[in-house]
């Protein structure tokens, strides 16, 4: 006989705690029964005792038993994602309670691209925090394509990031910075010392390559293009930031990335921006914001980003 949805979803209200997603998670995570026990701070029988509740109620087997420990089967993995958002959210719920008791002035959780952490709240949050010690700011980490479900989740108050080609109904951008892209290198390249340089100085350099699909990799290919260069490249391809500053850092490579990205490891003296004829623009760096229903900590913030970004003006 099928199981009905709305059979297994009465089962799950009437009998699950977070102990039994907790299990689930953390079994997935460390692939044994005593370890996942340990992590819990509980006896293993506990445990063994959780994943038999949960799977009598899925009416299906979540993990495989081995020798070495236990797999998780293809509708484990299914509802992994699902469980840990799950868990993330009570863990955000548990931050917001604590700092109502603790008489804080409110809680704003934020989501940011790699370019609206490092362009924008890097600079922002520190002065942030002093005018407003009693504000907690939950920042999170995205990539541009998570932006939409952040905000569709409801588990983002604000996005920073660039201006969207649809904002998401219901919300507004407000741009803070302008931004453009940039040749970058390390303090030891040959062409770091230069105060001067001009397109033709490039030709014959290794270029440390952007991640297909990305805006800085078009950019990229139509400099190339429109310079009839056939470059050398490095083999490594990356997205991370860090990884990438470091292979500039410590190689003889260059790289064209957006300076919002680059900012604050310039500002240190720890890369290099070569001083070359570009005009390359790029969208701007901004929030993005509930048109109606921002916490007071949020607007908070928003204020305090929007003021900043009137003085970089």
């Amino acid at each position: 006989m099928t199981l009905r949805s709305s059979v297994v979803l009465n089962r799950l209200l009437a009998k699950v705690r977070v102990r039994h997603l907790q299990a689930l998670a953390r079994l997935a995570e460390l692939g044994n029964v005593n370890r996942a026990a340990q992590a819990m701070g509980m006896t293993q029988p506990a445990v063994t005792l959780l994943l038999a509740d949960l799977e009598r109620l899925m009416e299906a087997p979540l993990f495989v038993r081995h020798a070495r420990g236990v797999t998780p089967t293809p509708l484990a993995r299914e509802l992994l994602p699902l469980v840990r958002q799950m868990l993330g959210r009570l863990e955000e719920s548990a931050e917001l309670v604590a700092s109502r008791l603790d008489h804080q002035q409110g809680t704003v959780r934020v989501a940011t691209t790699a370019a609206g952490a490092n362009g924008l709240l890097a600079q922002v949050l520190p002065g942030f925090l002093a005018a407003h010690p009693q504000v907690q700011v939950l920042v999170n980490e995205v990539d541009i394509l998570a932006v939409s479900a952040s905000i569709d989740t409801g588990s983002a108050d604000l996005v920073f990031c660039r201006q969207p080609a649809v904002v998401p109904q219901g919300w507004r951008f407000a741009p803070c910075q302008d931004d453009r892209f940039v040749v970058a290198c390390g303090l030891q390249h040959p062409l770091a010392r230069r105060k001067r340089l001009a397109l033709a100085d490039l030709e014959h350099a290794t270029w440390l390559p952007n991640a297909m699909g990305s805006a800085a990799r078009d950019r990229y290919e139509q400099l190339l293009q429109q310079q009839g260069w056939t470059p050398r490249t490095c083999q490594i391809v990356t997205r991370i930031s860090p990884l990438t500053w470091t292979l500039l850092d410590t190689r003889p490579l260059l790289a064209l990335v957006p300076f919002s990205v680059l900012r604050p490891w310039v500002e240190r003296g720890q890369l290099k921006v070569l001083p070359l004829p570009l005009d390359l623009p790029f969208e701007p760096l901004g929030v993005l914001r509930p048109a109606e229903g921002l916490g007071p900590a949020g607007e908070r913030l928003v204020a305090y980003v929007l003021e900043a970004a009137g003085e970089w003006r």
